[in-house]
């Protein structure tokens, strides 16, 4: 009997902990502010949809993949983005291609689409196998037994792999600071405030956050500076290129500065963040699973041998793919989508009133009793061929769904699957058994505290 076929006992990671009913109402407001998945009640996770409100105002917490479809692709009209989401992201992001709506999108999407052609993925692939021998090497000189953030370290990896793949090396992008500006605006105006639920102005949440303001005010500046460079310099080629030349067919509009800013900056900063939180949880749950780490280790070798990965082996690595799946069910990158009814409209057979907020719960439909067998299970195998070919194509959502699904999803599943092999290739990540997993969503879902695990060199 091969080692694969072997009986295996499965790993429950740490999870949220819903309450058994809704929370009261100072206590929901409280979690809304600090944590907002933790207020969740156990119905999200077990009932096809959730509506709690009141005359004034509705919400719709929608879990049923036959909903989900209606909302994100059937009826997509009806349900364009909230306005609590623009408060939390144009301040950074203008009207760049995750903020806008309609028309303004349609065009910017058509624009960038074909730099994340497969042809153009794979050509990106040598560089992303770089970046992770390279974060190797530095892990050796750390020594055996050295104690890594590996939040930190796959969040440097995946900055990388954007610089030298979309922007040709990034000149004058401070790596290290750059991410470091990401994290304060995160953490501060990243995240529901009081300035939100009280529907202050705008501008009154962000001279509240002084700290994430800078760090605004200097991505910003950081990224007005490479534009103005490339400018006026010879064509590279590569992601700045593109959209510099890109051109709506019917409007003949272009991008001017300020629009190519907010779009570099959303591919700078959403492109990495979701790889590399969706390394750190593959990293983390390998390192609750000794087996399927042999396992990955076991298939790249079989693949690959000793030599560095390219597109061909990368597209034979299934059980290494089907890790990333699974973190990205377990501890999905982004836990919670939002829109708003505009209209009287049926969603998955339930009447949905105009004006309801309608939240997308990743977190909890990942985890839903009706859609997953051992929902809060490590499970890399329920993303093989068997099951994989009866389940609901909105039950699983990590990249979004419908017209407005991410338009990098080929790249961030190709760079994940090349990093986590090399990774995995050359060492052992063991958990630190003292540090509480606390998955905290700031627009995105991080670990809070980061991923702090013990090298152990191979």
């Amino acid at each position: 009997m091969a080692l694969d076929d072997l009986p295996k006992t499965l790993v429950t990671p740490p999870a949220i902990e819903p309450p058994e009913e809704p929370l009261p109402y100072f206590h929901a407001l409280w979690k809304l502010l600090d944590n907002p998945i933790e207020a969740w009640p156990k119905a999200v996770y077990e009932e096809p949809f959730y509506e709690r409100g009141d005359e004034r105002q509705t919400f719709l917490y929608a879990c049923d993949p036959a909903m989900l479809k209606d909302i994100l692709l059937d009826k997509v009209e009806a349900f364009p983005k909230d306005w609590m989401f623009d408060r939390v992201t144009k301040p950074a992001l203008g009207e760049g291609l995750l903020t806008a709506q309609g028309e303004n999108w349609r065009w910017q999407r058509r624009a960038a689409a074909p730099g994340f052609r497969p042809d153009n993925v794979a050509a990106m692939t040598p560089l992303m196998v770089k970046a992770a021998e390279a974060a190797l090497e530095r892990w050796r000189d750390k020594g055996e037994g050295a104690r890594l953030d590996v939040a930190t370290e796959t969040t440097a990896i995946t900055f990388q792999v954007i610089l030298d793949t979309m922007l040709s090396g990034g000149e004058g992008i401070d790596v290290e600071a750059a991410a470091g500006k990401i994290t304060d605006y995160l953490q501060t105006l990243g995240k529901i405030t009081p300035a939100d639920l009280l529907q202050w102005p705008t501008w009154t949440r962000v001279a509240l956050a002084p700290r994430g303001y800078r760090a605004m005010v200097f991505l910003k500046a950081m990224v007005d500076r490479m534009v103005a460079r490339r400018r006026g310099e010879p064509a590279r080629g590569d992601l700045v290129d593109l959209l510099m030349k890109a051109e709506d067919p019917e409007s003949g509009r272009r991008m001017d500065d300020i629009l190519l800013r907010d779009n570099l900056l959303t591919f700078i900063a959403a492109g990495h963040e979701t790889t590399a939180l969706a390394l750190t949880w593959s990293l983390y749950l390998l390192g609750l699973d000794p087996g399927a780490a042999a396992r990955v280790r076991r298939e790249v070798a079989a693949v690959a041998g000793e030599a560095s990965l390219t597109q061909e082996h990368i597209e034979r690595l299934t059980f290494t793919r089907q890790v990333v799946q699974e973190a990205m069910r377990l501890y999905p990158s982004l836990p919670l989508m939002s829109r708003m009814c505009a209209q009287d409209v049926e969603a998955g057979g339930h009447r949905v009133k105009k004006g309801t907020f309608v939240f997308i719960p990743l977190y909890a439909i990942h985890r839903h009793r009706r859609l997953w067998r051992d929902p809060d299970a490590f499970d890399p195998d329920r993303f093989g061929p068997a099951e994989s070919a009866g389940r609901h194509r909105f039950a699983y959502l990590p990249f979004g769904g419908g017209p407005r699904v991410c338009i990098g999803q080929a790249f961030a599943l190709t760079e994940a699957v090349a990093i986590l092999a090399t990774l995995v290739r050359g060492a052992t990540l063991e958990p630190d058994p003292g540090h509480r997993i606390r998955p905290v969503m700031r627009v995105s879902m991080r670990p809070q505290g980061g991923m702090p695990m013990t090298l152990r060199l191979r």
